[in-house]
């Protein structure tokens, strides 16, 4: 995609409705905005219109291309400083395995899921809507 085409995709994404459809290394993938929480939109992402739980809880290569990756701690921050006496070896150990991570299929920066797509697919093609009218009339 050339530079024009990402400002045109984040222009779109930008309304309450807006939706995308791009070509990313043979997947068909729109992505809209949708409603997260309360007054907190997000870009959702589908794959051939849809998307499966099941590609965000297993390892897979839509999960690796296409979902955003986040890590979540068990400690709150009281045991966090408490930590930080201990041994380098020790806290990096007790912090391993009290994080987890987690995939989701929607992200909340246009510009982390472009950096995202842009690292780990080798084709992206925008769709513009103007091809799709034509192609329909």
């Amino acid at each position: 995609m050339t530079k024009e085409d990402w400002e045109y995709a984040e222009n779109e994404l930008s309304s309450i409705f807006g939706k995308i459809d791009l070509i990313v290394d043979d997947y068909n993938v729109t992505i809209a905005c949708r409603l997260e929480k309360t007054r907190h939109y997000a870009l959702m992402v589908y794959i051939d219109g849809k998307f499966d739980l099941k590609w965000a809880q297993e390892d897979c290569d839509i999960r690796r291309r296409f979902c955003s990756r986040h890590t979540k701690c068990f400690l709150d921050q009281k045991q966090r400083n408490r930590l930080k006496r201990e041994r380098k070896a020790f806290r990096e150990e007790v912090k391993k395995r009290m994080t987890f991570e987690y995939f989701l299929p929607y992200w909340n920066s246009f510009r982390m899921m472009k950096a995202h797509f842009i690292k780990n697919n080798t084709s992206i093609e925008l769709v513009r809507k103007e091809a799709q009218n034509d192609t329909l009339g």
